[in-house]
């Protein structure tokens, strides 16, 4: 990898699960946002330098207050948000719930100690930053938007979940239908596929490539004509 990089036709990169931490040392610099959460998905090259940044909490951002506005549900900053999962990704949107202003947020992660970790790193962001030891007990807080983070698996997710009206998204996109959006689904949630944060993030990595407006229309209907094709 470090030949790529050093070499002078290296133009940037895209990092993905699970090297968004572990490429920082190879870095010259980072953004304040990917230096915040501690992990970069973008690599850009500036002056000769190797610069990361993080473009997956602006997806979630966008993603979101689009959801928001089509769910009309409540406002950010009179909500609870829950996070499932507690790796690079679930940094993001914890970032993600700050920009938004989210006061209260709960992390569900089934290794306890990496949630707690999140917990103290990020908790000066948010009125109240805490660890749910299940999805049940999550359920009480009745979250409003709830983002997950981990690849889709056998995650168990309760019906209690989703007493309230809200959204949501689900970081996966492999399978479209994950169990957190098909059980969010089935109680009449908003639901945000993972591609579409895909696409979001990735027209702002474009335009942080390219110092360019990006051709934000062709490339989301290049990306779901590709990605409706296999799923």
């Amino acid at each position: 990898l470090l030949p790529v990089l050093a070499h002078a036709s290296f133009g940037g990169a895209s990092v993905t699960i699970p090297h968004k931490q572990t490429i920082i040392p190879l870095l010259d610099t980072l953004s304040p946002a990917a230096q915040r959460i501690g992990a970069v998905n973008t690599v850009i090259v500036r002056d000769g330098q190797l610069y990361g940044d993080n473009t997956d909490y602006l997806g979630i951002v966008g993603c979101l207050q689009q959801a928001q506005l089509s769910a009309h549900t409540p406002a950010f900053t009179e909500s609870v948000a829950l996070v499932i999962g507690a790796g690079g990704t679930a940094r993001a949107a914890l970032f993600a719930l700050h920009t938004l202003r989210v006061p209260h947020v709960l992390i569900y992660n089934r290794t306890q100690e990496r949630a707690q970790t999140l917990c103290d790193e990020f908790g000066s962001l948010f009125s109240t930053l805490s660890v749910t030891d299940s999805l049940d007990a999550a359920s009480s807080k009745q979250p409003t938007y709830i983002v997950g983070t981990i690849p889709a698996s056998d995650l168990c997710v309760p019906d209690s979940l989703f007493n309230v009206r809200g959204v949501a998204l689900d970081m996966a996109y492999k399978p479209k239908w994950t169990p957190l959006l098909e059980s969010a689904s089935r109680r009449s949630w908003h639901t945000v596929h993972g591609v579409s944060v895909l696409i979001e993030q990735g027209i702002h990595q474009m335009e942080k490539w390219t110092r360019a407006v990006a051709p934000a229309r062709a490339m989301g209907d290049a990306v779901l004509a590709k990605y409706n094709s296999e799923f």
